[in-house]
């Protein structure tokens, strides 16, 4: 069912993300369906390591986009529940290793995945091999939109809104990235950050709805935020 679109090319990434990671390989359950994936065998020593590097280098492992999130899990099967068609076109925000944005390609929409680690994107480009004629892959820094001249009718984000310090960041990109009359679906596993989340970006002019995706793994729901902004926002 998948092809790989090239091998050599694949092969090239996997070298660079070896380079500095190790890398394990198996198969996730993505859009109802059973995806090669590949990932960190150990983010908390990834996180531990950037924490210790006073380097600049640092910022380019960013340890938080190797974690396997189960809001990007929720976000999956909430996209499931949505009508998806080829001409869908869908901007993931802060892709990680593209598990939401690649369950929006399996579901048949052009997809571009973004991150501002330069490790995410080979990760997002490696993960994303058997869909290249869905899947575009684009350098995003929130604080920096320059040059950045898509728009898109849906945007989608996954455990993004963790950080209250990063919302004044967040506000303006998203409002950069959206279509006129288009949504942002973000999804976090119920923290109270989230909760701030949802009350500061009403008042930043945006209606926020909410809905909850049970994974049945014994812990609390996803919380998908659906946010429109006002029309008479500015």
């Amino acid at each position: 069912m998948h092809t790989l679109a090239d091998p050599r090319n694949a092969l090239k990434l996997l070298k660079r993300l070896e380079r500095r990671v190790q890398i394990v390989h198996g198969h996730t359950q993505i859009a109802g369906q059973d995806y090669p994936w590949a990932r960190v065998v150990d983010p908390d020593r990834l996180l531990e390591q950037t924490l210790s590097n006073d380097q600049p280098e640092s910022a380019v492992l960013d340890p938080f986009w190797a974690a396997n999130w189960r809001a990007a899990q929720g976000l999956d099967r909430y996209l499931g529940t949505l009508t998806i068609n080829p001409q869908t076109r869908i901007l993931e925000l802060g892709g990680g290793s593209g598990r939401a944005g690649i369950s929006a390609a399996l579901r048949g929409a052009q997809v571009c995945i973004t991150d501002a680690s330069s490790m995410a994107l080979i990760m997002c480009r490696y993960n994303a091999r058997f869909l290249t004629d869905h899947v575009q892959v684009r350098k995003l820094d929130w604080s920096n939109t320059q040059g950045f001249e898509q728009r898109f009718p849906i945007v989608i984000g996954s455990d993004i809104v963790y950080n209250p310090s990063l919302y004044p960041i967040l506000e303006p990109c998203m409002r950069q990235v959206i279509e006129q009359n288009g949504v942002v679906l973000l999804s976090e596993p119920q923290r109270h950050t989230g909760d701030r989340f949802e009350n500061w970006i009403r008042k930043a002019g945006w209606r926020c709805d909410s809905h909850l995706i049970d994974l049945e793994d014994g812990q609390r729901e996803i919380r998908i935020f659906q946010c429109r902004l006002n029309p008479d926002a500015s």
